[in-house]
């Protein structure tokens, strides 16, 4: 399964206007929680050259992601694998640790995430980034890039977004471009 995603970043108006539409459009109220972000790198796998990331997520548990290349660019397209690790980060970070796995970055984050089921079931988070400001994630998930990319483009237009820029680098990248 692809995940297929795009982030924005609207001004202050257009995130007032994605509220209305989608307390219109969602099955219920927004999901509101922090999140922390641990990346993570490794000596004989430069996982950032190949465009691909592993980290700890930590929020009301923990899961471990890796992401694989982005395959349909400016979208962020990719190959998702996660899954759930408990709630022990410590651990968790020591274990990665101990197979030569050392954390690069962090990413804070308090995340608004909403759920749609129509036109195409998607998931929109705002979310307010450390050190970033306010973003904009909408996200699919499809067999293959190009029914992602059109089931991605349909929601972009029933949210009034369809005219922003896509901001194709993760809040990773944009911390590191920050620094």
């Amino acid at each position: 399964m692809l995940e297929v995603e795009i982030k924005i970043q609207p001004d202050s108006d257009a995130i007032a206007g994605l509220r209305d539409r989608l307390l219109h459009l969602s099955t219920g109220e927004p999901h509101l929680r922090k999140q922390e972000d641990l990346y993570f790198s490794h000596p004989s796998r430069d996982l950032k050259a190949r465009d691909e990331a592993l980290r700890l997520r930590c929020d009301e548990g923990l899961a471990i992601t890796w992401k694989g290349r982005k395959i349909d660019p400016p979208l962020k397209t990719r190959e998702e694998i996660e899954f759930a690790l408990g709630t022990d980060l410590a651990t968790a970070t020591r274990l990665l640790e101990a197979l030569g796995f050392r954390p690069v970055a962090r990413v804070s984050k308090r995340r608004e995430e909403w759920r749609l089921t129509e036109p195409y079931a998607a998931t929109v988070c705002i979310d307010e980034v450390a050190g970033l400001g306010t973003f904009a994630e909408v996200e699919v998930l499809a067999e293959e890039a190009a029914a992602g990319r059109q089931a991605l483009e349909a929601v972009l237009e029933v949210l009034g977004l369809s005219d922003q820029e896509a901001i194709p680098t993760s809040y990773l990248g944009l911390l590191e471009r920050a620094r």
